[in-house]
Formats: structure tokens, C-alpha cells, sequence
């Protein structure tokens, strides 16, 4: 396989995975959390999303929790804005960075934000002007880039429009996302061995579902092509509200393991991030989806059984 030295992954479950939970966890909470993910070595944390309360109630405190966290020194802390009124609450809260979305397939998009592609593109002007006077960079993602569950598949030639509208926005690293896990390793690969000779100089990113259990292959596949910017979620949280049956992002923790035990360096330490995720547990009242907070790591050894013990001995 050929696969890049490092890697960075970006660790979203404070935002996606939260925004579809049932209860309201706490902005103390919230701040405990994020403050445990720095700790971690993870350099990219999406904490929050600025978006009405009205359609978002759990991340209805995201300035506090912005206000609140301790920023530990080379982690980009970046939020996701749905529009221009949230791009100004995000940068007067303090963001390093916008994340953006908008959907490749209009009926998605429709579902989301009640907006086509071509409307939201045009309203995305509005978002990278405030990014631009305030000097943030933005880092735009492209949801159902391999798949609408209403529509099924988006030619590749649709993903290139959107993807040229977003970086004459200016946008400074385009994220691909398999919003209800449709995507396979083979698709993932021909999609980035596509787009990305024609846009020489993006930062590209993947945002892979585990929806079908094709999540970690779709990062193995990107990297490959090489990228090496990957979005994960602590316990594997999340999930998209608009497609029946999706379960949440690439777990952060299994995602480290599996790279790391390849000999590709996140700089993650995974005990540290299965503790944080053993907390969002406690938090959350149910357990999370990851394998390795069940499991352990593979490095982790066990003492054999007495007779085996004797057995060896004996030899």
C-alpha cells in the first residue's frame, strides 16, 4: 500500500455527533470534553457549529463553550457555520478556522437547508467575505459527495462544479463527505484520482460514515491518493438526520489504532483518547460504537491460561 508518513485527523464528534443526541449535555460538560481532546495531541478540533437554537438546541451554547475552553498551544479549533449569521458569531467567538457545508445533490441540500446547490453556493459568498475580512480560513465540505440516499449517485462531473464554486470562493481545503455512508474504497480512490489534478494547491479532507462498516477502508483508500486530513468522532458518535438507518462518523479512537499500528503517525495519544471517550459514556448515559474502547489495542497482552503456563515451562 502506499500510504503517506503522518497524518492529521480532526476529531468532530463535539459537533456531529452531539447535534443528533437526544438530551443536552451540559456546556461545563462540553468544555471537559474539549479540553480532554486537546490533551491528546489531536491538532484540529471542530467544536462546536454556529447554527439556530431553533434547528440545533444542543449546540445552542456554542460561544460558551468557545469561551470556556483552555486552547492548548498548534490545535486549530474550528466550527461549523451553516450561513453568513453564523460565520459572524463564529469569528466574533474567536474560531481558527470555518468549516462549511453545503449538499452535492440538490434534493439533500433541499432536505437540509431548504436551498438548491446553485443557492446555497451563491450564498456562501456572504460566509467567505466575513472569513475573508476577519482573516480565518475556510475549509468547505461537500455532504453526499459519493451518494444521495434520495437521488443515489452524483456524477462526478456534478462534485467538480461544486467543488470549482467553493474554491473560486476561496476556500482554502475541500472536504469530501460520505454523509450516509454509501461510499466504497474503490469509488473513493477514482473520486480524489479525479478531482484532484484539477485543483492543484486545495487541502483535501474526507469525512467518512461508518453507516455500512466502509469508513476506515474509504480513509485507507484517500490515503492512497494522498490525502492525509481525516475527520473522525470520538466513540464513533453521529449520524445524519436525513437518511434513515445512518449511524455516525469513523470512530477517532479506531481510526488512530488502525493507522497507527500501519506505522502512520497521527501524533494521537489513543490511551488518552480512549479515556475521553470512556467519559463520553458516562456523559451520554449509553454506550458508544467504537471497537477499541471495547477491546483494547492489539499491542495489549494477556496472561495465558495456568496450564498453558506449565505447559511452556516444562518445554
Amino acid at each position: 500500500m502506499k500510504l503517506p508518513k503522518t497524518v492529521e485527523v480532526c476529531e468532530v464528534g463535539m459537533r456531529d455527533g452531539l447535534q443528533i443526541e437526544p438530551g443536552f449535555v451540559s456546556t461545563e460538560e462540553k468544555i471537559a470534553i474539549v479540553d480532554r481532546l486537546s490533551g491528546t495531541g489531536l491538532k484540529r478540533i471542530q467544536v462546536t457549529s454556529f447554527v439556530s437554537p431553533k434547528a440545533v438546541p444542543q449546540l445552542r451554547d456554542a460561544a460558551d463553550v468557545f469561551a470556556g475552553i483552555r486552547r492548548a498551544p498548534g490545535v486549530v479549533y474550528s466550527a461549523l457555520v451553516p450561513n453568513e449569521r453564523g460565520a459572524q458569531r463564529a469569528v466574533e467567538a474567536g474560531v481558527d478556522e470555518l468549516d462549511t457545508v453545503l449538499s452535492a445533490s440538490d434534493t439533500h441540500n433541499l432536505a437540509n437547508v431548504n436551498m438548491t446547490t446553485a443557492e446555497s453556493l451563491d450564498r456562501m459568498a456572504a460566509v467567505a467575505e466575513i472569513a475573508w475580512r476577519a482573516g480565518v480560513p475556510v475549509v468547505a465540505g461537500i455532504a453526499t459527495s459519493f451518494g444521495c440516499p434520495f437521488e443515489g449517485a452524483v456524477p462526478l462531473e456534478r462534485l467538480e462544479w461544486v467543488v470549482r464554486g467553493l474554491v473560486d470562493l476561496g476556500a482554502k481545503g475541500v472536504c469530501l463527505a460520505d454523509t450516509t455512508g454509501m461510499a466504497n474504497p474503490r469509488q473513493v480512490q477514482q473520486t480524489f484520482a479525479y478531482l484532484t489534478p484539477k485543483f492543484p494547491g486545495i487541502e483535501w479532507h474526507l469525512h467518512m460514515h461508518d453507516t455500512r462498516a466502509m469508513g476506515i477502508p474509504g480513509v485507507l483508500a484517500a490515503m492512497e491518493t494522498g490525502v492525509t486530513h481525516f475527520d473522525a468522532s470520538f466513540g464513533g458518535l453521529g449520524g445524519c438526520p436525513f437518511a434513515p438507518g445512518a449511524s455516525g462518523n469513523v470512530c477517532t479512537e479506531d481510526l488512530v489504532h488502525c493507522l497507527e499500528a500501519m506505522g502512520v503517525q497521527t501524533g494521537v495519544d489513543l490511551e488518552k483518547l480512549v479515556e475521553t471517550a470512556t467519559r463520553g459514556e458516562r456523559v451520554l448515559g449509553h454506550p458508544l460504537r467504537g471497537q477499541i474502547i471495547k477491546a483494547g489495542p492489539s499491542s495489549r497482552r494477556y496472561e495465558p491460561p495456568a496450564g498453558v503456563r506449565e505447559r511452556l515451562a516444562a518445554r
